[in-house]
């Protein structure tokens, strides 16, 4: 009896046991009973027969050198016609029984319509290379275009020959690309999960793809999804842009790019070393000072009331951090009167009480700290405004 399950899998069998259901008498006799118990079957895959192995055989066919099971078998679903081929390399029977298989869209299937499902045990082998290569000629591309296969990746891996993760990736992303309308629930319920904002599943999401897929290939997945998206959306692109340099302007994401920085700095101090020279290379490099002039002439043109504005806070910075503390001294007792923060603050005194017409006596105080000759050309100027000056730091 010939059971064609669809194009690709037939089951035969000798006898049909509804054919004795029918006859009661020949259903209680002996006979009968003997021949259902062994009732032949062979299962053809893609034109390819091969005999079922029962479980009272398969427990005596157990490797008697290491005690394994290795075994190939193939689920079939009785109703739908979907089928799932697979391998088992075990040491214990029970555990045989209880592996049902690893595919994740037979599983999906499996647990929903378990009832549905029969396996049936097709070969069994001594080594696990032998039921690696025996499942690579059954589970091939061609058996895994069709659309009651249930299969996701070719056979012929993962017992002796262990791919990476990585690997075990890449296969089933190409088969996903080459199969799509396979996958379009999953990938529109992942572009949901996506667009959604951050939330902690999509974080652990991006985690879990780059625990299993190189730097180089995360980044450059990244960069041509952002450049499809930019290409696709570019007001919305150019509006996340914007959002996205004024949220890096916070204080709470510059702390914590900061902190970020600093402990990678402090986990690889030969790469943090490699990277300031190479940034101070580049920033002092012609190429990189002629960009700047040429930049920064352009934005002047453009900017000017800002220019003049960046150019004086970037004079009084740097008046401030080259400035010395100054101490005014009476000429007779020796004593410090007051103490400035800088020169120019000594001669806005000076100017403010009086002692002085403008801020041009700021040159005189300094003379007379840096003990500068006099104009006369006799000695260095002692005094200036009735007062002796000096550098704070100076005085013991």
């Amino acid at each position: 009896m010939l059971i064609k399950i669809n194009d690709n899998i037939s089951i035969w069998q000798e006898f049909n046991p509804f054919d004795f259901s029918s006859n009661k008498d020949a259903f209680n006799s002996s006979e009968t009973v003997t021949k259902l118990f062994f009732n032949k079957q062979r299962v053809a895959i893609r034109g390819r027969w091969f005999d079922v192995i029962s479980p009272g055989e398969l427990i005596r066919k157990r490797n008697e050198k290491d005690g394994y099971y290795r075994v190939l078998y193939i689920q079939i679903n009785m109703e739908s016609g979907e089928y799932y081929i697979g391998k088992a390399n075990r040491p214990k029977w029970s555990e045989i029984k209880r592996y049902q298989g690893s595919g994740l869209k037979f599983k999906n299937k499996f647990k929903k319509s378990k009832s549905e499902f029969v396996r049936y045990f097709i070969a069994v082998c001594e080594t696990a290379e032998e039921t690696e290569k025996l499942e690579a000629s059954i589970v091939t591309k061609e058996l895994l275009s069709d659309e009651k296969c249930l299969n996701l990746v070719a056979g012929g891996g993962g017992t002796s020959n262990h791919l990476t993760i990585a690997e075990t990736s890449q296969k089933k992303r190409e088969y996903m690309k080459n199969h799509p309308e396979q996958f379009s629930p999953m990938l529109e319920a992942s572009k949901k999960a996506f667009r959604s904002g951050d939330t902690p599943a999509l974080r652990e999401r991006n985690k879990r793809i780059k625990e299993v897929m190189s730097t180089d290939k995360y980044r450059e997945m990244s960069r041509n999804r952002i450049k499809k998206w930019k290409d696709e959306n570019p007001e919305e692109y150019a509006e996340a842009r914007i959002k996205n340099r004024e949220k890096i302007k916070t204080p709470e994401v510059q702390a914590k790019r900061r902190a970020s920085f600093d402990k990678w700095a402090k986990e690889h101090p030969e790469e943090y070393k490699a990277w300031n020279e190479k940034l101070e290379k580049s920033r002092t490099s012609q190429k990189a000072k002629e960009k700047r002039r040429i930049s920064l002439k352009e934005w002047r043109e453009n900017n000017p009331l800002l220019a003049h504005a960046n150019a004086q806070k970037r004079a009084k910075a740097a008046a401030e951090k080259r400035s010395k503390a100054v101490s005014m001294i009476d000429l007779e007792s020796g004593k410090t009167l007051k103490e400035f923060p800088s020169l120019h603050e000594a001669a806005r005194w000076l100017v403010e009480t009086g002692k002085a017409k403008n801020l041009n006596c700021v040159s005189s105080i300094s003379s007379v700290c840096l003990c500068k000759p006099c104009t006369t050309g006799y000695g260095y100027r002692k005094k200036a405004y009735g007062y002796v000056w000096r550098f704070t730091e100076e005085i013991l």
